[in-house]
């Protein structure tokens, strides 16, 4: 007598798709313009942040454009206006108004405070503030 070999038939799982919005995480942008005659050197040290007003969320500081990082100085035409560029973590959904703040441990730190949210989280700021 031959041996009966059963065929199997697989059992599938049925497969749940959950449809997901997949995005890449956008930086936080902030432009900064410099009046003319505001200083004659600039630069920005890595301890600046966005700080949410409601919350202990804080946005680090990730990348800049047109400005030097602490200790050094960038020379900055003293007649004309000039601008650079923050790039910060991105806020949560959440986040309404938040602060710019450069927290160093010396007199006149930048503070910008009570910026009020907006949809492409990209911002425009003056010094003088």
């Amino acid at each position: 007598m031959s041996p009966v070999v059963p065929t199997l038939t697989p059992v599938l799982a049925p497969v749940v798709l959950r449809e997901v919005e997949i995005r890449p995480l956008q930086p936080v942008v902030v432009h900064v313009r410099c009046a003319p005659y505001y200083a004659h050197s600039l630069r920005i040290w890595q301890s600046t942040f966005l700080l949410d007003r409601d919350s202990a969320h804080t946005s680090s500081l990730v990348g800049f454009e047109n400005i030097s990082m602490y200790p050094h100085w960038l020379p900055v035409p003293w007649e004309r206006p000039y601008q650079f560029t923050l790039y910060f973590e991105p806020l949560p959904k959440s986040v309404q108004a938040f602060d710019l703040s450069e927290i160093i441990p010396e007199p006149r730190g930048w503070h910008f405070p009570a910026i009020q949210r907006n949809e492409a989280d990209v911002y425009w700021l003056e010094l003088p503030n």
